[in-house]
Formats: C-alpha cells, structure tokens, sequence
C-alpha cells in the first residue's frame, strides 16, 4: 500500500497481516480523490475507523490542513503511528485509540469541526447510520462539508439520515462509497 498523489507520492505505508485491517483498494482510493480532489486542500479531515491511516495520509499528503484518525485497535493503532511518524505528519495530525462513538462525544467537547469526515466501518457491523445521527447529535461537520461512507454493498444506506442528504454513492464491487452533505 503507498501514497498516490501529492507530497507523499509513492511513499509506502505499513499495515497489519491478516484480514483484522481491510485496506481501501488503490483503485477505489484513486476514484475517491478524484471525486474530492476540491474538499481536501486546506481541510480539516477526519477519519473514523482508521486501520492503516491510508485514507487520511492520502489527505494530508494532497493538502489537507489537519487529519485526526480514531483507531479502538492497538496493533492497527500502532502502523497507523509509524506510518504518520515515517511520512512526517506528527506536526498536522494525531491519532487516538478510542471507540468512535466516544471519540465524536470527545472532539464535540473540544470543539472540533471537520470539513471532511471518512468512515470505513468492520462491513460486519453496518454502524455507518448510526455513526451519522451520531455526528449530527455533536454537530462535527463544518459548514459546507462532506461525510464519506465506505460500506459493504449490502448495507444500503437511506437518502436522508437526520439532516444529513445522500449527495452520490459510487459501487466498487462489493463495496460502495456513499457521501453525504448537509
């Protein structure tokens, strides 16, 4: 797995063995940037369900001004630091070992807003709803912003979620990339 595009273009990135880490493919990775290649410059992103980090590096290394990545996994957790620490990161974004339900309670506290906010839930437990009506709850989306869903092909998500409306949804296989706006 490498960077694509960017500062950071063909770094490589370290992952964990096994299926535990699902990976975005390279191929969907590519489409995923070319669809919000104009969010990203100078965005706040955040990424829920981290796993390696790829797709919030990929941000950085395109421009984006801050990335915060929530990962409950500690071995995950652990790649995901050293790839932020290898590519040279540490001063634009943190990573934190926290279920994200807590994690949006905390980042809502501090007064967090993102502009953009990417979730690749395990496919199994399809949370993505549920973790929208809970980043609408805490009000984590910025004005103008954009919310990615990366989910099983089974797992259809509604139109409208809260305030949240189905803007585009992309099919990759067995998976699909939903985004939302406000």
């Amino acid at each position: 797995m490498r960077i694509i595009a960017g500062d950071a273009k063909n770094k490589k990135l370290k992952t964990r063995k096994g299926k535990e880490t699902r990976p975005t493919l390279g191929s969907m990775k590519e489409s995923l940037f070319s669809i919000i290649a104009p969010y990203v410059p100078d965005s706040r992103f955040l990424d829920l369900f981290s796993g390696s980090g790829s797709i919030s590096l990929e941000a950085l290394s395109r421009g984006a001004k801050k990335a915060i990545m929530i990962e409950k996994d500690s071995e995950a957790l652990k790649f995901l630091i050293e790839n932020v620490n290898n590519l040279g990161y540490d001063d634009r974004c943190r990573a934190y070992k926290n279920d994200v339900f807590r994690a949006i309670e905390i980042l809502a506290r501090k007064g967090e807003k993102f502009d953009i906010i990417f979730m690749d839930p395990p496919y199994k437990d399809e949370v993505c709803t549920r973790v929208l009506k809970h980043i609408q709850k805490y009000e984590l989306l910025a004005e103008g912003g954009l919310i990615i869903c990366e989910h099983h092909l089974f797992e259809e998500m509604a139109n409208e979620i809260g305030e949240f409306k189905k803007a585009d949804e992309r099919k990759y296989g067995k998976k699909c990339i939903t985004f939302y706006t406000r």
